[in-house]
């Protein structure tokens, strides 16, 4: 979807001013800003006008166009592409630790298991199939 700063596109509408200014204010972060209103979701959009395969930054999740949207697009502008690369690697980090523990909790359960077993059957000398798989 491109849209053009100021001009109409299908089901859209463009927001050139409100009460609280918020189109005027996402100007001030980035010039290339400007606010559409999809009449088809019923959604503020904010679009990018730099932005070379469309225009369309992101829609806004509130039903009215206040202050919020200036604290959404600051979140998930570009300029804190480093920032979010940062939580976004912080989180996969997490994951991973979380997932190394599982298989060892998992690990360290199948080892009692199996110690367990061979401390009930001494006479053992093999331990079941079914007990290491499952």
């Amino acid at each position: 979807m491109i849209c053009r700063e100021g001009e109409y596109a299908p089901n859209r509408i463009p927001v050139l001013s409100n009460a609280t200014d918020i189109p005027a204010r996402l100007k001030a972060l980035r010039a290339s800003w400007f606010v559409m209103f999809n009449t088809r979701s019923q959604r503020f959009e904010i679009h990018d006008a730099a932005q070379p395969e469309g225009t369309l930054a992101c829609a806004l999740p509130f039903d009215a166009l206040d202050a919020r949207a200036i604290e959404y697009a600051r979140r998930y502008r570009v300029a804190r592409l480093e920032e979010t690369a940062r939580e976004v690697e912080a989180f996969n980090e997490r994951l991973e630790r979380e997932a190394r523990r599982d298989y060892l909790n998992r690990a360290a359960d199948k080892t009692r298991e199996v110690l367990n077993y061979l401390r009930n059957k001494a006479d053992t000398d093999a331990i079941p199939k079914e007990l290491i798989e499952s």
